[in-house]
């Protein structure tokens, strides 16, 4: 986390000196069981947040808030920020809202329509997950020039997923973003409590320097908007060699899972 003051124009009659926070945020997250494919317990995810000592992350289960109304309140005893979003899955791929209004986000399904730009607010922020390894949900594929169907609908590609890692779907993604202009962001997609913070975004979020501003929902959907994010993924898992057999194998953090699981990503 770092600090860069600069002068911004004043927003107030007052003139205030603003600062640039800089946050390492996994904005894909899932939960059990909110997301019935996810094996992260309420428990284990307060924990493990705790434990990497993050700031804020976003919880993003498919179409339902009800784990984070349910674990905002523990996240925050600990000063962890929970930042909400819902993934929906549609006929395009699947898609992140975040919004800091809950009742807009309860309003999504796990599977439905995609959204048309009228009908998502400013509060919100629509940012298109793993688009070249298609809709878990809905079974949509990836195919050349489906971004220009959904580059009105979004305002972020996520480039770095975690269980997405291969070259052809990080090179596809960055292919999209730079190809529509928009911001990339990244995200672990976990389901498993290894996995959080595999992929992440790194946030600059404007606050006073009065102590007027923190992280939030809102605060994040400024910046996906505006542009404040870049991807960020942790290093390779160590490649280990098994002395009995003398081949070399992953450790067991940089598995991948297997298709039905991911199926639901």
């Amino acid at each position: 986390m770092t600090y860069e003051p600069e002068a911004r124009p004043p927003q107030h009659l007052t003139p205030c000196l603003y600062t640039r926070l800089a946050m390492l945020v996994d904005l894909h997250t899932h939960t059990w069981p909110a997301s019935q494919c996810s094996e992260i317990r309420h428990d284990e995810y307060v924990e493990r947040c705790a434990a990497l000592g993050v700031a804020a992350i976003a919880l993003t289960n498919h179409g339902s808030i009800r784990d984070n109304l349910a674990l905002a309140p523990r996240l925050a005893e600990l000063g962890v920020v929970l930042l909400s979003g819902v993934e929906i899955s549609t006929i395009l791929g699947d898609f992140i809202v975040y919004s800091p209004d809950l009742e807009f986000l309860d309003s999504l399904h796990a599977e439905q329509e995609p959204l048309h730009r009228r009908e998502v607010p400013d509060h919100a922020a629509v940012v298109w997950a793993h688009p070249a390894a298609g809709g878990g949900r809905s079974g949509s594929s990836y195919y050349r020039g489906l971004e220009e169907m959904a580059a009105p609908l979004i305002d972020a590609v996520e480039v770095f997923n975690g269980n997405w890692p291969a070259d052809r779907y990080v090179t596809a993604a960055e292919r999209i973003a730079a190809g529509l202009a928009l911001p990339a962001t990244g995200g672990s997609d976990a389901h498993t409590v290894a996995a959080i913070m595999r992929c992440a975004t790194e946030v600059e979020i404007a606050v006073e320097l009065d102590g007027g501003g923190t992280a939030s929902t809102a605060a994040l959907v400024a910046a996906i908007r505006e542009g404040r994010v870049s991807p960020w993924r942790a290093p390779p898992a160590p490649r280990q060699t098994d002395r009995s057999t003398g081949r070399v194998r992953r450790s067991l953090l940089g598995r991948r899972r297997t298709g039905e699981e991911r199926c639901e990503s």
